[in-house]
């Protein structure tokens, strides 16, 4: 079954929707070099070493011009990241200590849009020493959310299980919303 849910991961002593793209300079360093010690413990395995910021910064060029030719109108440069349903590789990169929201896709007013995998890889070449990125046929696209869930019929993709995703190139779903509005409308509900 196809989610109709979105899910925002986050981490439990912090606020939802806390992206590195908007924050620089010694209060990004600050918050990088915290991430990171989260990371050299063992309470996450996420860790952000130098070449992550020219890969993600290319991956957010990518997808905002693409945003822009399906005739998006973005609020923001870089968007709000959820999964599509739950991820396990998500659950798995915060340790599973983390916290979430969950809206209903049929209730948010503003466009999502999907990737079939995490954007870090497939709207970016790999600036990651030794490690080479080829994208799928259905990588490195947007797609709404109709045409996202026929492509996970068409390619048999089991959200759900490791081997599946493993075996599809995807870590999980990534949908994408430009719009700080309409995150604001749900954090007031929520």
């Amino acid at each position: 079954m196809i989610p109709d849910l979105l899910v925002h991961y986050y981490l439990p002593d912090k606020k939802p929707f806390q992206n590195l793209s908007d924050i620089d300079g010694e209060e990004k360093k600050k918050v990088v070099e915290e991430l990171n010690q989260r990371s050299e413990k063992g309470l996450m395995k996420r860790a952000f070493p130098d070449w992550y910021f020219k890969q993600r910064k290319e991956a957010e060029e990518n997808l905002l011009q693409e945003v822009k030719r399906l005739g998006g109108t973005p609020e923001r440069n870089s968007p709000h990241y959820f999964c599509l349903g739950e991820s396990i590789g998500m659950q798995y990169i915060y340790n599973h200590n983390y916290k979430t929201l969950v809206l209903p896709i049929n209730q948010i007013e503003s466009p999502i849009y999907f990737s079939i995998g995490d954007t870090l890889w497939t709207f970016s070449k790999s600036y990651k020493p030794n490690q080479d990125w080829n994208n799928k046929w259905y990588q490195g696209k947007l797609y709404n959310y109709e045409e996202v869930s026929q492509i996970i019929r068409e390619i048999n993709l089991d959200l759900s299980d490791k081997g599946s995703l493993n075996k599809s190139q995807v870590f999980h779903i990534e949908a994408l919303v430009y719009s700080d509005s309409e995150i604001e409308k749900w954090l007031q509900v929520l």
